[in-house]
């Protein structure tokens, strides 16, 4: 089942480009209004520009934002989401981190040219330069976008957005996989007014917005120049699944998107230079957050609120969400977790089996492993779990889930090698979940045999090495591995 699945993503992929977007679905819901953390009227978005060779970035900017960052660590709610867009500012100019898109983000969308800044919901607040005001800055600018609710006189407008997102590998050597994205938006009218009479007697009610998916990577280390060492990059933009796709809804409206993101292994730079990614992507530190912006709210709030420095006339955010801020606001949902692992060496590799428990069944889970460390910031190798249990089906009989699940995988290796492995999985409703990325120590027992020819052992695939591919049971993406 899975196998077909996943060999007709591959064809599809060769005949669309690498984002893809559906027309939404449009219909009626009943309106139910969500309580939000601190109860603010929304998830405030961050957007921080920074170079890791950028002195006031590196000294001031990304370590008080990384702090802001840190606040919520373990915050199941979620009260807002912060993206960090690298330019080719300052210095030697040599954020490997720097693209078209993520320039374009700064200089075209806001009119900056300086780093550090931040932007707040979307130029509501802005922070320019760099010193150690800004932890406590950021916070205050937080503070005044998350209870926004229309009371400086302009309109605002209460959205509720989810996010699901599904990683499924590639088969073809050198790629990485793809990333399924599916957004709810559920549309409820503007804060204030207590009952829709009230805003049927105002002008225009209906929300003219724009959504986006950020996929953003976590704890990536790269060199920092200024700094001359390594530095951990918290939320990096890697890319658009959804770029700037622009909607209409009317009060007690939804709309869903799907979109495919192919996780790049070439990247084009500021200067437009395509070339080789400089830091591979790995797929287990993928995060997507999703925004929405109103397009009819462009007025830039400055610098706390100063006409005078003003910058672009933006649509400013009203709503954003990731997959973990998604699962808090809908707690009927289902939460899939790993009940219990085995690790096993074998003659036939490393061995690895998983037992799911998720009440909705496991559609699919893959491992990311490499043989170098927990925080590789090279190319990650992907093997996906041949997932077997009872079929869960709809009423079409159409099956998309195996309940009380196990999935396993063997994992090639050398004798003198370590294995460090991360499982990603998701649910049969579209809920997904990740392990810590842990080394490999066969704690079930189970010597590693001895390797004498330096070749790794191929993977057993329902006991036929050759049949991999075909019988669609498991497959290894074979990524390049330095020297």
């Amino acid at each position: 089942m899975r196998s077909f699945s996943i060999l007709l993503l591959a064809l599809l992929l060769m005949a669309v480009p690498a984002v893809t977007t559906a027309t939404p679905d449009t219909v009626a819901t009943v309106s139910a209004d969500r309580e939000y953390p601190n109860g603010w009227t929304h998830r405030p978005l961050v957007e921080l520009f920074t170079s890791l060779s950028c002195v006031f970035c590196m000294s001031y900017a990304d370590p008080a934002m990384d702090e802001v960052l840190h606040d919520i660590e373990g915050d199941s709610s979620v009260p807002y989401h912060i993206v960090y867009f690298h330019q080719p500012n300052g210095g030697a100019g040599d954020d490997p981190f720097h693209t078209e898109d993520s320039n374009a983000r700064m200089r075209d969308h806001y009119g900056q040219t300086g780093t550090p800044n931040a932007q707040f919901d979307g130029n509501y607040r802005y922070e320019g330069g760099g010193s150690e005001s800004n932890y406590d800055d950021y916070k205050a600018e937080l503070e005044d976008s998350g209870p926004r609710d229309g009371d400086d006189g302009e309109d605002f407008k209460i959205v509720d957005l989810d996010i699901y997102s599904e990683f499924i590998g590639s088969s073809t050597e050198g790629e990485v996989g793809t990333f399924k994205v599916r957004v709810d938006m559920t549309y409820h009218g503007l804060a204030g007014p207590e009952s829709w009479e009230q805003q049927a007697g105002l002008e225009d009610t209906n929300l003219d917005g724009t959504l986006y998916v950020f996929m953003v990577e976590d704890d990536v280390t790269a060199w920092s120049s200024y700094l001359e060492q390594d530095w951990v990059n918290m939320r990096v933009f890697r890319g658009y699944a959804i770029e700037g796709e622009e909607f209409t809804l009317q009060k007690d409206e939804a709309a869903t998107y799907e979109a495919v993101w192919k996780v790049p292994t070439t990247q084009v730079d500021a200067d437009g230079v395509e070339g080789p990614i400089k830091i591979p992507i790995n797929p287990g530190r993928i995060t997507p957050i999703a925004a929405v912006f109103d397009r009819d709210d462009t007025e830039s709030g400055g610098k706390n609120d100063d006409p005078s420095d003003d910058t672009y006339p933006t649509p400013r955010s009203i709503q954003s969400a990731s997959p973990q801020s998604t699962i808090y606001d809908n707690p009927e949902r289902d939460v899939p977790e790993i009940d219990r692992q085995r690790e096993l060496f074998t003659e036939a590799g490393a061995q690895l089996e998983v037992e799911f428990e998720a009440e909705e069944g496991i559609g699919t889970s893959f491992a990311v492993y490499n043989y170098d460390s927990q925080n590789y910031t090279g190319e990650w190798q992907i093997a996906e779990l041949k997932i077997v249990g009872e079929e869960v089906c709809d009423d079409d009989g159409v099956c998309y889930a195996y309940a009380d699940a196990t999935g396993t995988a063997t994992l090639p290796y050398q004798s003198d090698d370590n294995i460090y492995y991360q499982v990603l999985y998701v649910d049969g409703n579209g809920t997904s979940g990740r392990s810590d990325v842990q080394m490999f120590v066969g704690s079930d027992g189970g010597g590693r045999p001895v390797v004498t020819d330096g070749a790794l052992p191929w993977l057993l695939i329902s006991g036929a090495a050759t049949g991999g591919l075909l019988g669609g049971t498991l497959f290894v993406v074979w990524a390049r591995r330095p020297a």
